[in-house]
Order: C-alpha cells, then structure tokens, then sequence
C-alpha cells in the first residue's frame, strides 16, 4: 500500500489521468488532489469533486473521505457540511486516517457540527502520528497561533516530509518572517518543485528582493502565477 502511494504521487498528472480512466480509483483521486491544491496543474475545484465522487463511487475509502470533505466544504458543489459530517464518521471509524483527519479539520471550522478544538485536535493529532501530511499541517499553523513555535516547526516538518508542499510552504513564510532568507528558500524550493504555487511564488520573492538572481526572479513568478497564485501575479505584471 505504502509503495503504491509513493508510486501515484510521483505520476504527472497525464499519467494519472490515463490510469484514472483506465478505472485506477486511486489514481482518481490524487489526481482530483492535484486539481483540488492546483499541484502542478491548474486548480480546478469543480473537476476534483467530479474525480472524488468517481473514486468513491469505485469504493476508493479515501476517494470517499476526500468527496465528503469536498461537500462539506462546498468545493465544486454547493455545500453541506450536515451530510458530509456521518460519513467521516463513519470512515474514520472504520480506521481511515484521512477521513479522521478531515474529521478533525470539520471540527476544527464548526462545520455541520458545533467547534469543539478539543475532539479537532485530538483527531488531527492522531492522524498526523498515523502519517497523515494534511493533518499535521492543519495542526501547524494552530500551534503557531497558539505561540508553539518549536511545535509548529516540528508539525509542518513531518507533513513537509511526508509530502505536503503547503506546509513546505508554510516553513517557507515562517523563515522568511525571521530573514532566515537560506531556509526559506529552501523550504519554498521544495514546494514550488511540487507543484505549489505559492512555493514558486516565494521564492520568487526572496530571489527579486536579494537581487540574487532577477530573471530566475521573474521565471518564478510567472510560474506562481500560472498556477493560480494571484500577489505573484501582480508581481509580475509589475516587473520590467
């Protein structure tokens, strides 16, 4: 299962649309992640909700857990968190760690259910220790709130590592915050190389800021931008 998993989410995205129609659920599926994030592609929420439903449908347990999730958060569909919230439960019940972590996530937003941070932390808590990316990065940013750096940083390493470009990402603005300007780049490298724009975009920021390297700069930017990212964008219809 792990080698599987490694093997979809080092596919492009033409590969997995030959594997999603050559019925390949799980192929489905990431590749509705990959709309859905706008990982090397561009975002496309109604396209992903289409590609999750299909990987449910084909009785993919996290197809079903990210088409719940996609309903209750109303990504290519109007929402409905009430009908979402069941079959997580249900999911994670069942010991699908995705489903918990979305489960988590649900009550963590107060969606289709009362917020209750505690049952939400717990949740995303045992996910991520489970090995799930997007839980410990839903984690990180709340510990940064709550003032764990230290935790924080350690959260958004273990998804960074376990293959989640956004917390690379996240790392990124934090070292940036601190003019840790060699980490940050390193950080957004990371996630740009994956696919996340904002990655790119970061990036590309630090380069132009620096005086580094402006056309490597401006390359990075138009990337951020194709992918969706709107401030680089505006960078770039800025420069020279």
């Amino acid at each position: 299962m792990i080698v599987a998993f490694v093997i979809l989410a080092a596919a492009g995205a033409v590969d997995l649309k030959h594997a999603c129609g050559a019925g390949k659920a799980a192929a489905c599926d990431e590749l509705g992640n990959r709309l859905e994030e706008g990982l090397g592609v561009r975002r496309d929420e109604t396209r992903a909700a289409q590609l999750f439903r299909k990987a449910c449908k084909e009785k993919n347990p996290d197809g079903c857990a990210d088409d719940a999730r996609a309903l209750a958060l109303g990504e290519g569909q109007p929402a409905d968190p009430r009908a979402a919230l069941p079959r997580l439960e249900t999911l994670c019940k069942q010991g699908r760690i995705r489903a918990c972590a979305h489960l988590g996530d649900l009550f963590l937003r107060g969606l289709g259910a009362p917020q209750d941070a505690t049952r939400a932390e717990g949740l995303l808590a045992e996910a991520c220790d489970k090995g799930s990316a997007r839980a410990c990065s839903n984690l990180a940013p709340l510990a940064f709130r709550n003032g764990e750096l230290d935790r924080a940083d350690r959260l958004a390493s273990r998804a960074c590592d376990l293959g989640d470009p956004s917390a690379c990402s996240f790392l990124g603005d934090i070292y940036a915050r601190s003019n840790d300007t060699v980490r940050a780049i390193l950080f957004f490298k990371r996630a740009c190389d994956a696919g996340f724009a904002h990655g790119c975009a970061g990036q590309g920021y630090l380069l132009l800021e620096s005086g580094a390297d402006p056309e490597k700069a401006r390359k990075l930017l138009r990337t951020g931008c194709a992918g969706g990212d709107e401030k680089a964008c505006e960078a770039a219809r800025g420069l020279k």
